[in-house]
């Protein structure tokens, strides 16, 4: 090494050289070690940041698919209060086909629905299942248990058929997830079963939502257990329920999700290695406990708890924690190294660089006359970097004198915080091979405030070319580093703002194609900005009929300059499709050309998903509120504020009539309407339903029997409430065919007279009347003598002649408590009832027995006459049954008959 100017000769290395480079080697290295592990130690908590948001994210995906079937249950527990709590098999099946199972609810094999069955019932719900339709339905799955939760509705029934008639209770999983969700009113995932519809018999879960009376929870688990109706459920298979949920996941982690049994174990259901799908038969021995970072999380969906373990794949775990630091450990090395020689050579050359400094002193002073009168910070260091002249502008910008700085490092002196160790590297590295560079950096200035400075660096060099020291120019640029600092923060937020809004943003050309789209509009199409600038149009996403609709608007829209909520059905790469809602605005030159739009696009497939739902539910109710059978009134303190047209035929009221009025003029009088009123109001103000039926009048004068209901309707926000809805059904012809039919059952078809069947009932009534008052009543057994005669001689018609003469003389003997009724053939019984003493029977039973003497004119115009045997029992003297007393009657009756006598005498 040359230690000296302009000799030639070799020297020897001086030891204070040796021994300072010997320091400065082991501090390099020291520091090197300490920044490395300090390296590592951030990458390894970097690396645990990334996979906890991976986690949370992962989690976040997981509940959602868990939880999303819960809301088509819901909608299907809606409906079915729609129809008043009972599902058809058509339906159900109806409400099934009318949702998108596939890309709705991924995983759900179908809906079905759960009704609870006492097994001493079994025979008869089977039955009445058969009759309803069901021919093949059978039970089967059952246990032991004296309740069945029975699957009576499933669909699609082709792909279920195998849970038809199945006993859900009959598996103890089943059970405890049923009993779950009943008890708490909550949808409730079942644990993992084997799912029998499903072919793979992979690991599956239920989902379970209660459904109880008047679709209202009652608030504890006795009182829902009590209101049960029944319950809708999904069978969930889970590698399809899970199918790509943790592929974003894949390529950082491995991971393992299972679902906790009832005996607290954990099956696996989802688990994935290096980026690869196991299948089901390797889970179970599949552990992470030994690999990098592994941690295991629990949560909890729908009553179910749930356990995923995670942790980094090989190839992340070596990206992310193998290589941290090794850098830095050869950046720091080979600093060490070069700090080492450069003291080296500091200190052998000390000597020649003085020489060097005094062979500079001439051009020093020329430069220090240029320098000390520009506005400017000027600094002139030596080869060491100490400074050795300044200007004026130096201490007006940093406030240092001159005689402050001489002598010292400009880094020492200027250092802040906030200046940046990389770039002041650089420019050491720069100045110790000898060469200028120009960079900016932060300053702190003598009272503390810091500044940012464009520093440029010029090497100085002496006569023979030998480097003499450095020429600092540096300029105050704060205000330009505020102004482009604040510049890209309203930048980066209108980025910001444009890239995550909740809509997606774009700009059009003349021929459609995209000029602009921020990051929500590249994921909804699944493309890159690369791939749709200047190459793509929003038309290309669209669906037939939505490309007829831009074709269309799209000409009006550059020549109006606006467009406002046109709705698309858009599909982006990956399959996925939204309806979404487009309004834009037209940007034109100068000249009035058309330049580019300004574009916004809203997702709003729930919005008319439920539009649509809306729509359907009111054509539903609009044809339902219209029937032709069923009469509908809404009421307002008892005033009819709305009707439909059956209601007015049904009254024979005009169109429009009964609007407005009183709802007393359809009953028949005051009673029956205040009675009505104090029975039902009450009921619907309390949250109930109230039905009844009851004769009311119609416009003129003429009284229907109606089937009433009504219910309370919600007030809506702002309204007074107290509606009340009320559906009539004229039952007058179902009323007039029960009387009939019920007259037919208790009276004899040819006399009129009650027959036996009403005789019993109210020879029962007079037994219990005459317990409670003492009294007696007397039951007399006729039977006509000639009559046998009478059919021989003048035949069939006129012995029935005779049967009603004889039946309207004996009820025209009768007084209005007392009873006669026809056996049979020519028998009759009379009942007498509420007499004080037996005697008193005798007076009104010889009175019919001499209206039976007189003779009866036939139709044809003969004379016939009949006489009557008849036989007496007195209650309680005779018998205090009606069997003992019939039999007593009937054999005194034919006492008296063999002895001829047919009065009734005294007792």
């Amino acid at each position: 090494m040359r230690t000296g100017d302009g000799y030639t000769g070799q020297e020897p290395a001086s030891t204070t050289a040796w021994i300072a480079a010997a320091i400065v080697l082991s501090i390099g290295l020291a520091l090197t070690g300490v920044a490395a592990i300090w390296q590592q130690q951030r990458a390894s908590a970097d690396a645990r940041s990334l996979q906890e948001r991976q986690v949370e994210r992962l989690r976040g995906d997981l509940a959602e698919r868990l939880t999303m079937p819960a809301y088509g249950l819901r909608g299907a527990r809606g409906t079915l209060a729609a129809l008043d709590g009972s599902f058809t098999r058509a339906s159900f099946e109806a409400y099934v086909e009318s949702r998108e199972l596939a890309s709705e609810f991924p995983g759900a094999r179908g809906f079905g629905f759960i009704e609870r069955v006492a097994r001493s019932d079994l025979s008869a719900f089977i039955a009445a299942r058969q009759r309803k339709g069901g021919t093949g339905f059978r039970v089967h799955g059952s246990g032991q248990d004296p309740t069945l939760y029975v699957v009576t509705q499933i669909s699609p029934f082709s792909r279920n058929f195998a849970a038809w008639g199945l006993d859900a209770g009959g598996d103890p999983t089943r059970r405890q997830a049923i009993e779950q969700a009943i008890a708490t009113g909550e949808a409730t995932l079942s644990a993992p079963v084997r799912l029998v519809q499903d072919p793979l018999k992979g690991p599956g879960l239920l989902l379970f939502v209660p459904i109880y009376r008047e679709g209202h929870d009652p608030g504890t688990p006795a009182k829902r257990r009590e209101a049960l109706t029944g319950l809708l459920y999904a069978p969930l298979v889970a590698n399809e329920l899970l199918q790509g949920v943790a592929e974003p996941a894949a390529s950082l982690l491995n991971l393992k999700l299972s679902a906790q049994l009832l005996d607290g174990q954990f099956q696996p259901l989802l688990a994935m290695r290096e980026g690869g799908l196991l299948p089901p038969e390797d889970m179970a021995d599949y552990t992470l406990a030994d690999a990098p970072m592994a941690e295991s999380h629990r949560f909890t969906v729908s009553g179910r708890e749930f356990q995923l373990d995670v942790a980094l794949t090989q190839a992340s775990a070596a990206r992310l924690l193998g290589l941290a630091g090794l850098g830095l450990v050869v950046g720091g090395v080979l600093l060490s190294l070069l700090l080492a020689v450069t003291v080296y050579l500091l200190a052998a050359g000390r000597a020649r660089a003085e020489r060097m400094a005094r062979a500079m002193t001439a051009d020093l002073a020329r430069l220090a006359m240029v320098a000390s009168h520009t506005t400017n910070a000027v600094m002139i260091t030596d080869p060491a970097r100490r400074i050795t002249w300044v200007n004026e502008g130096f201490t007006r910008i940093s406030g240092y004198t001159p005689a402050e700085a001489l002598g010292v490092l400009p880094s020492d002196l200027l250092h802040s915080e906030l200046t940046d160790e990389n770039t002041v590297h650089g420019m050491r590295e720069a100045m110790s091979v000898g060469l200028g560079c120009q960079v900016e950096l932060m300053h702190r200035a003598k009272s503390g405030r810091d500044y940012w400075v464009d520093f440029e660096i010029q090497p100085l060099h002496g006569d023979d070319g030998a480097l003499s020291g450095f020429l600092f120019i540096a300029s105050d640029i704060t205000a330009r580093k505020t102004l482009q600092a604040q510049a890209d923060e309203a930048r980066q937020s209108l980025l910001d703002l444009y890239d995550n809004a909740p809509c997606a943003y774009y700009a059009l050309d003349s021929h459609g194609r995209f000029l602009q789209i921020n990051a929500l509009g590249q994921k909804w199409l699944g493309c890159t900005a690369e791939e749709l600038i200047g190459r793509a149009s929003p038309r290309d996403f669209f669906s037939p009929e939505s490309q007829a609709l831009f074709d269309d608007a799209f000409p009006r829209f550059k020549r109006d300059g606006r467009v406002s909520e046109l709705e698309f059905d858009l599909k982006g790469r990956h399959g996925e499709v939204r309806r979404v809602s487009l309004s834009a605005t037209a940007i034109y030159a100068a000249d009035g050309s058309y330049l580019r739009s300004r574009s916004v696009m809203f997702d709003i497939t729930e919005t008319h998903r439920i539009r649509q739902q809306l729509h359907q539910l009111t054509l539903n109710q609009e044809a339902m509120l219209e029937s032709d059978l069923i009469g509908i009134a809404k009421m307002q303190e008892r005033k009819i504020v709305w009707r439909n047209a059956a209601l007015e035929r049904m009254f024979g009221y005009a169109e429009g009539e009964l609007l407005g009025t009183d709802a007393r003029r359809l009953y028949v009088d005051d009673t029956s309407y205040e009675t009505l009123g104090a029975l039902a109001y009450p009921q619907l103000r309390a949250g109930g339903r109230f039905r009844t039926q009851l004769q009311m009048r119609r416009r003129d004068g003429s009284l229907i029997w109606v089937d009433l209901a009504g219910v309370e309707l919600p007030a809506l926000p702002g309204e007074p409430g107290g509606e009340s809805l009320w559906m009539m059904v004229d039952i007058t012809q179902s009323k007039a065919h029960e009387a009939r039919m019920e007259h037919a059952a208790l009276h004899d078809a040819l006399t009129g007279l009650p027959n036996r069947l009403l005789l019993a009932d109210r020879l029962k009534q007079a037994i219990q009347g005459s317990e409670r008052s003492g009294h007696v009543f007397a039951l007399a057994y006729l039977d006509l003598n000639g009559f046998k005669q009478i059919n021989d001689t003048h035949g069939h018609d006129a012995g029935d002649e005779v049967l009603k003469a004889v039946a309207a003389r004996l009820q025209g003997g009768l007084r209005a408590g007392d009873t006669v009724a026809r056996l049979g053939g020519d028998e009759f019984v009379v009942l007498l009832t509420l007499a004080q003493v037996p005697g008193e029977a005798g007076a009104v039973l010889n009175r019919l027995l001499d209206a039976l003497a007189r003779p009866i004119t036939l139709a044809s115009g003969a004379q016939v006459a009949v006489g009557s045997s008849l036989g007496l029992a007195h209650y309680p003297l005779d018998g205090r049954t009606a069997d003992a007393l019939m039999r007593h009657a009937d054999e005194a009756m034919f006492a008296n008959k063999r002895a001829g006598r047919p009065k009734a005498l005294s007792r």
